[in-house]
């Protein structure tokens, strides 16, 4: 194991961002298992990353046209779960029941619609790519990052059955709406930047 890259798996799966603000919100507002079901669906969409930079298209996270859509869509799709867990922030806290479809479908639009993680994978993996430590490369950044998000998970599970009241349910619920409001206007000004490049 190439422990230089498991832990830089690991903080940069611990650093702020949508991916690890919607597991933590996710396992505080309902429960540990859905929780895991975010981590599923962010896991998936990092699986994918992965094998689409594998294949050869580590390029086409550089093209512009391309990060112009993700920051469009992305910025969109940031800006529904803001307004959502804002809008739910009293309710997502009496019942425990989730109003969504499914988590994982959730985390997985949440880290596709992230153009952060496509550059992240591109430049963590792309020096390795074509050398005999590549597998060993992609399972040490890929336990840093379970092992990330599977600390988050724990750490809110115990925070929402020990600590959390209704007030600071509430309280999380309006930084978590947040935080999604402001990754959702970086994308859009991102979107901004690449529209200038196009045009």
């Amino acid at each position: 194991m190439n422990i230089e890259l498991f832990f830089i798996g690991f903080i940069a799966a611990l650093t702020p961002g949508p991916d690890i603000i919607l597991v933590i919100q996710a396992t505080l507002n309902y429960s540990l298992k859905k929780g895991l079901e975010a981590f599923g669906g962010i896991f998936t969409g990092n699986l994918i990353m992965i094998s689409v930079l594998l294949v050869g298209f580590a390029s086409l996270g550089k093209n512009v046209y391309f990060q112009t859509f993700v920051s469009l869509f992305g910025g969109l799709y940031l800006l529904y779960i803001s307004h959502e867990i804002f809008k739910n922030r009293k309710n997502e806290i009496k019942a425990r029941s989730p109003k969504v479809k499914s988590f994982y479908l959730k985390g997985l639009y949440v880290n596709l619609s992230n153009p952060k993680a496509i550059i992240f994978f591109s430049a963590i993996l792309a020096p390795f790519l074509g050398k005999g430590s590549l597998i060993l490369s992609l399972l040490s950044i890929i336990c840093g990052i379970v092992s990330a998000f599977l600390t988050a998970i724990f750490v809110s599970d115990a925070m929402r059955k020990n600590l959390i009241t209704e007030k600071s349910a509430l309280i999380i619920n309006t930084f978590s709406s947040f935080i999604f409001f402001v990754f959702s206007l970086e994308l859009f000004f991102n979107f901004y930047e690449k529209l200038k490049i196009i045009l």
